[in-house]
């Protein structure tokens, strides 16, 4: 393991309430695939495992990077609050929301594997091998691998961008994918992402633009701004606001997840986007229940709902 990998293992098993460890099940396969790495946690301890061994310092600090962002309030966790009642379809949309949400990620982790050497010409070779392999070339029309190919390439264009690579081989293979991904990341890469409220709006704007191209090419949503729950980022005047006034209350057709009750979405004022999942208690009347929850501070909700938030200094 690199050096400036243990280093960012300490710094994570510095703050995470346990052991992080890693390990590497595979052999070298010439190929880098961002999928084929996963977290399992076993009471205090969590295991990154990697499947093959290809580039793994690259995969091991993209994952240690990105828990650090995490830890440190720095980027915006997802939550699924909601269900289907339909575990496949359930697990389909977790997966597609998970890499919508780790491409705005990877602007910044990308960015810093690059600076510290992690990312070297072989990673570049490996990534493009991995992208190849995973996806089938377009024949001209939309059909069922085309949002897979759209969230590769996005990806893939974030790396690009950080790496200097060259990969417009890929515009000849996918050119729908391409052109659709190329206007989809253009505003995360010149975003600001130091700030959680910039990281969180590049992230909102993803989850749209997404539903965008599928509405273009004639597909069915995502609509991850509504069954996607992102944390906060608020102010101490937010904080200190009545829920009326920051949130909009939603009447979901999706049941809560924890309760498998009727769901009510807290959607942000400001984008319209997924920040808490609520259901009405069974003793309690339905505009009692909405008088209340109108009436309570934006604090005191998140306090209840043990929902995380990133506070903003104004």
């Amino acid at each position: 393991m690199n050096p400036q990998i243990k280093s960012l293992l300490e710094a994570v098993n510095n703050i995470y309430p346990g052991t992080v460890l890693t390990r590497v099940a595979g052999n070298q396969t010439g190929e880098l695939h961002i999928d084929r790495v996963s977290q399992e946690v076993f009471e205090d301890r969590l295991l990154i495992e990697l499947a093959e061994a290809t580039e793994s310092d690259f995969l091991i600090g993209n994952e240690l990077l990105k828990m650090l962002l995490t830890l440190n309030g720095i980027v915006p966790q997802i939550f699924f609050g909601l269900t289907f009642k339909d575990d496949t379809l359930d697990e389909q949309m977790i997966q597609i929301a998970t890499r919508m949400h780790r491409t705005v990620m990877h602007a910044i982790t990308y960015r810093e594997l690059e600076a510290k050497g992690i990312l070297t010409p072989k990673t570049v070779d490996a990534y493009l091998a991995g992208v190849k392999a995973e996806l089938t070339p377009e024949n001209g029309e939309v059909d069922d691998e085309s949002l897979w190919r759209l969230l590769t390439l996005a990806d893939a264009l974030v790396f690009a961008s950080v790496s200097g690579a060259d990969f417009k081989s890929l515009s000849g293979l996918y050119p729908l994918a391409y052109t659709a991904a190329e206007k989809l990341v253009t505003p995360i890469l010149s975003a600001d992402l130091k700030q959680p409220r910039h990281v969180r709006r590049q992230m909102v704007a993803m989850f749209a633009g997404v539903d965008d191209i599928m509405s273009q090419w004639g597909r069915p949503t995502i609509n991850a701004k509504e069954y996607v729950t992102l944390t906060s980022v608020l102010s101490e005047r937010q904080l200190n606001l009545p829920v009326s006034q920051v949130f909009t209350i939603y009447h979901s057709e999706m049941i809560d997840y924890q309760t498998h009750q009727t769901a009510y979405v807290g959607l942000s004022k400001v984008d319209k986007q997924n920040s808490f999942v609520i259901s009405k208690p069974d003793n309690q009347e339905s505009s009692e229940f909405f008088k209340s929850l109108y009436r309570m501070r934006v604090s005191d909700l998140f306090k209840k709902l043990a929902l995380p938030y990133i506070f903003r200094g104004e």
